[in-house]
């Protein structure tokens, strides 16, 4: 796993890119990659080129958008708007020829999602902010916010379940899940205890989201090492990640960054699947529904966990499951991205969940299951503007349905 995590990190991406003076020749290469290729497999699997049929905001085009700045015929500034329209879900570095093709034996591979990253950052470290910008500053103050705001706030959600903030399993609960999806925390931390399984939680992490990720690296990995190290001093073992953006943050940005982890990561799909196995959990009631599942790109697309959910589901008696195939699913989005995405572009966002939904009715399911908290609420919101007659089930209230477990 760790060879596959670090295979595409480029340490000259790390050098900025400075308004007005020439791009850094090993960042042209990159461009030049890209800019050879004729398949274009990042424009059929682009859930926004799919809705708006523009080939500037494939990962092609962006990555000849600067090609054209190194040779002159572009001003960076011109970027910046251009750069927001990636849902960062890194279907385009999955299907793109040089990291399918050479990737593995050269070492070396087209890296889009880092790329569009870094672009972000450079011009908003010289004051070039894309249109809409403002709704992710807010977001981040509002983390912020919370980061500095009295720490038993973060764990109001645990109110009633006795759980230390101390021991060798800990779970990890994000900013946004503590405030926005509390009842999906509380039925982890229930489901669990019915498994005997002892787990602890944190009252002070960082600022994990990726729309700070987006905008201040350096930040972004002071925050990173302040929640390794809050986790580190309550005496993880094995952390259990409940959101698959930040399980993304774990396994794949922070050891980029900042060394080996000193914990085992586990998402918690992974970490409930065996239980099963072991018999730790059973099923005792029946949950009738017609399902599919929405694989989530943090965890799909970024870290290839899709086996769990899908075994979770066949296993609860009653549902009759309607799978489709994890890589069909990288031409799917939610819509919300992993990061700005949909607070830039919320009508687009709006589109691609519709369009997620309609996929699902295809298939005459009457209910989408999630395993990731922003999928679910970007769905709730696309059901509700659209009307479709689908029903929208994150995993662990099937799972707690079928256990016998109240919210």
């Amino acid at each position: 796993m760790a060879e596959r995590e670090l295979l595409y990190y480029k340490k000259f991406y790390e050098e900025p890119l400075v308004l007005d003076k020439p791009i850094p020749d090993k960042m042209g290469k990159d461009m030049y990659f890209c800019f050879g290729c004729r398949t274009k497999h990042c424009r059929y699997i682009c859930p926004v080129y799919k809705e708006l049929r523009n080939e500037s905001y494939i990962a092609y085009g962006r990555h000849n958008a600067l090609l054209s700045v190194a040779k002159g015929l572009e001003d960076l500034r011109n970027l910046a708007n251009t750069m927001t329209y990636c849902l960062e879900c890194n279907a385009c570095e999955l299907r793109c020829p040089n990291t399918l093709f050479t990737a593995d034996f050269y070492r070396y591979g087209t890296t889009p999602t880092d790329f569009t990253r870094k672009i972000r950052r450079d011009l908003l470290a010289q004051g070039v902010k894309p249109d809409g910008w403002e709704e992710v500053e807010k977001y981040i103050a509002e983390h912020m916010g919370y980061f500095e705001g009295p720490h038993e706030e973060i764990t109001k959600w645990a109110q009633g379940l006795k759980l230390p903030t101390s021991g060798k399993t800990v779970l990890f609960v994000d900013y946004w899940t503590a405030f926005n999806a509390t009842d999906i925390a509380r039925l982890v931390a229930k489901i669990l205890a019915a498994a005997r399984v002892k787990i602890a939680i944190i009252d002070h992490p960082g600022v994990t989201n990726g729309e700070l990720l987006d905008s201040d690296l350096k930040k972004w990995l002071e925050h990173g090492k302040h929640t390794i190290d809050a986790l580190k001093a309550a005496g993880a073992e094995t952390v259990i990640v409940i959101n698959p953006h930040e399980y993304s943050y774990f396994v794949r940005q922070y050891p980029k960054y900042l060394g080996t982890l000193p914990f085992e990561v586990v998402f918690v799909t992974d970490y409930v699947n065996d239980l099963v196995k072991k018999g730790a959990i059973t099923f005792k009631n029946s949950v009738n529904m017609v399902a599919t599942y929405h694989d989530p790109c943090a965890l799909n697309k970024f870290c290839d966990v899709w086996e769990s959910p899908r075994e979770l589901i066949k296993a609860i008696p009653g549902i009759e499951f309607l799978d489709e195939d994890h890589v069909s699913q990288w031409d799917y989005c939610c819509g919300n991205g992993t990061a700005t995405f949909r607070k830039i572009h919320p009508d687009i966002a709006y589109r691609i969940g519709r369009s997620r939904l309609e996929r699902a009715l295809d298939l005459e399911a009457g209910n989408l299951i999630v395993s990731c908290p922003h999928c679910q609420d970007q769905f709730l919101e696309v059901k509700d503007k659209s009307r479709l007659p689908i029903e929208i089930k994150h995993i662990w209230e099937v799972v707690a349905e079928a256990m016998g477990i109240e919210k």
